[in-house]
C-alpha cells in the first residue's frame, strides 16, 4: 500500500474541484478509513478501456470482477481495493475518469 501513496503524491497535491470536494466530504463521513472500498465503472468494452482500469489499481493488490453488457458494447467492472483515506479514493476515480467514454457510478 505504501508503494502506491508513493506513486500518488503527486496527485494529492492537484486541487479538487467543488464536486470532489463534496464527495471528499460524504467519504470521510461515512467511511473508516484505511478500509476496502468499492469501485464501479461502466466502459466501451474494448479490452484497451478494461486493461487501463487494471493497470491504475495494479499497485492496489484490488480484486475485480466484471460484466459485459447484453448487446457487448459495455462492461461493467467492479474494483475492490484497500485505500487509506479519501483522497486515495479520488485519486483513483480522477485517474479512471480520463478513460475516454468511462462512466463512473
Amino acid at each position: 500500500m505504501e508503494e502506491k501513496i508513493k506513486i500518488f503524491e503527486n496527485d494529492k497535491n492537484q486541487p479538487m474541484d467543488d464536486f470532489y470536494q463534496r464527495f471528499k466530504g460524504t467519504l470521510e463521513q461515512g467511511h473508516s478509513f484505511p478500509s476496502n472500498y468499492t469501485f464501479k465503472f461502466i466502459v466501451p468494452a474494448e479490452q484497451s478501456n478494461i486493461a487501463k482500469i487494471h493497470t491504475i489499481f495494479e499497485k492496489a493488490n484490488a480484486s475485480f470482477s466484471s460484466r459485459d453488457s447484453r448487446n457487448g458494447k459495455y462492461a461493467s467492472i467492479t474494483v475492490n481495493a484497500l485505500v487509506n483515506d479519501a483522497d486515495d479514493v479520488i485519486i483513483y476515480y480522477r485517474q479512471v475518469a480520463a478513460i475516454h467514454g468511462v462512466m463512473l457510478l
